[in-house]
């Protein structure tokens, strides 16, 4: 059997139960934020407080419910939002690390493809899989746009945005286990969550004129998960918006990066197999 086909086959009957919850998540979003105006919920809010005379009983009945409307928003958003990006990670899980740990790494050592090209045959049949999970939540997040936002622009910048966002976090995924490190999803979590706070971090930075915030201002975008970038070149897809070709040129610096440390890795990996 064809190794990418196989490889697809694989991952999908590993990961589908939780691409479906996660696809639920989103469909429960996207028809609570086309069926109530979350955005106006917010609103009566603040109107209700924002007065000098203490709000009726009224209004204190529409701020409960859009109390509820806005907490159902963001559990719904938060579940979709990080299902989505683990189901990414978790793609690749233990490929090689949990199979040279297990020594099943042997069997396919027997196999006449070298390793090297062997797990990066599997990686692409993962990759595969994880673009089309990610179209589909892409498409359910294109739908989900909040009332007031620019529609077709935002939905077309938040189907790319879901979509890169996968399919670089399955590649530095696999680039971790390729090193033969276990818990490849979890350190890669680590890493997205890290670099989206360093991110938030980077502009007080601007800020600085010492050295160390210059250096950290040129070195930090080249290593840290380019969360930034990714939205950067989404907003490219908004209408009489100029193309970022700085951050299209990030994304893809940092998707060859990661493939090529797991390249690296697998050509470790194949000079000695099993540890020893």
């Amino acid at each position: 059997m064809n190794i990418v086909k196989a490889s697809i086959q694989n991952a999908v009957r590993r990961k589908w139960k939780f691409a479906l919850v996660v696809f639920l998540f989103g469909v429960g979003l996207a028809v609570l934020t086309n069926a109530y105006d979350v955005v106006g919920a917010a609103e009566r809010m603040d109107a209700a407080f924002g007065g000098e005379e203490p709000p009726s009983d009224e209004q204190l009945g529409e701020v409960a419910r859009s109390g509820a409307l806005i907490f159902l928003f963001g559990t719904l958003g938060l579940f979709f939002a990080f299902g989505s990006i683990l189901f990414a990670f978790l793609l690749p899980g233990g490929m090689v690390a949990n199979e040279r740990g297990s020594s099943a790494i042997m069997l396919w050592a027997q196999h006449p493809m070298p390793l090297t090209s062997f797990y990066m045959w599997r990686y692409v049949g993962v990759q595969a899989v994880a673009l089309a999970a990610m179209l589909v939540f892409g498409l359910v997040a294109a739908v989900s746009v909040l009332p007031g936002e620019t529609a077709s622009a935002t939905g077309v910048g938040n189907l790319v945005s879901v979509c890169l966002e996968g399919v670089l976090a399955c590649a530095v995924s696999f680039a971790i286990t390729a090193h033969g490190i276990r818990r490849a999803a979890f350190f890669g979590m680590v890493f997205y969550l890290a670099s989206g706070v360093s991110s938030g971090v980077l502009p007080l930075a601007e800020q600085s004129t010492s050295t160390i915030a210059g250096l950290a201002r040129g070195v930090l975008p080249f290593v840290l998960f380019p969360v930034s970038g990714i939205d950067d070149l989404a907003g490219g897809f908004a209408s009489e918006a100029a193309w970022e070709w700085g951050a299209t040129g990030m994304v893809l610096y940092h998707f060859a990066v990661w493939t090529a440390i797991a390249w690296l890795g697998l050509r470790r990996m194949e000079r000695r197999p099993l540890k020893l």
